[in-house]
């Protein structure tokens, strides 16, 4: 799925990131929002065949996932804006008609399977590592929906003097869009320092 504004600038953003070394997708979708703006939210998985926890931490504090725009990302967010509409003018003037936004968002997080086999406090570590990682990448969704549905009430306060000139006061906002969404995040991720390693302490070693 690419990432970004349609009708704009590509805008893809991170934060973490592991190359996948096998990525499975799970029927983890939610639907909805409202008639206007239509939000698609899928999470995928990428599998950490590592066999201790000291090993699942080196790995995820060296990789990075492919599209990734930092140094490393232990997690990936990735999100399409596309909207539709049609013009409706009505004496000299025009507007936005039938407006809708549709969002594709797609977090792409680590699973360690064997974890499950490792003493209760590896394992509760993991959980809880799992847990950052899933917790930061659900703010850049929440983000985008944020941004989306902002974009949904600009465009539809839209009206100029004839087609034309809405149309590209249309473009304009779009892209203006996708400017501030990407600077949303990545200053997001830029006031989130401890993104940028995770800490090898254990309990009782690895």
């Amino acid at each position: 799925m690419e990432s970004g504004l349609g009708a704009g600038p590509l805008v893809l953003f991170v934060l973490w990131a592991v190359y996948p070394l096998s990525v499975s997708a799970q029927g983890i979708s939610e639907r909805g929002d409202s008639d206007v703006v239509q939000i698609e939210f899928v999470e995928a998985y990428y599998t950490l065949q590592d066999t201790t926890l000291t090993e699942v931490i080196a790995r995820l504090n060296r990789t990075r996932l492919a599209g990734a725009g930092g140094e490393m990302s232990q997690g990936l967010t990735e999100y399409y804006i596309q909207p539709s509409w049609r013009p409706l003018g009505v004496g000299g003037r025009c507007r936005v008609s039938d407006l809708t936004l549709r969002v594709q968002i797609r977090v792409i997080l680590p699973a360690w399977p064997s974890g499950t086999e490792r003493p209760t406090e590896e394992w509760a570590s993991w959980q809880t590592i799992e847990g950052a990682i899933r917790s930061h990448e659900h703010q850049h969704r929440d983000l985008t929906i944020d941004a989306a549905r902002a974009l949904a009430d600009d465009l539809d306060a839209l009206e100029t003097q004839g087609c034309g000139a809405l149309r590209q006061a249309f473009s304009g906002k779009v892209a203006l869009a996708g400017e501030r969404l990407d600077e949303i995040h990545a200053q997001f991720d830029r006031n989130t320092p401890e993104r940028l390693s995770i800490a090898a302490k254990l309990p009782g070693g690895g």
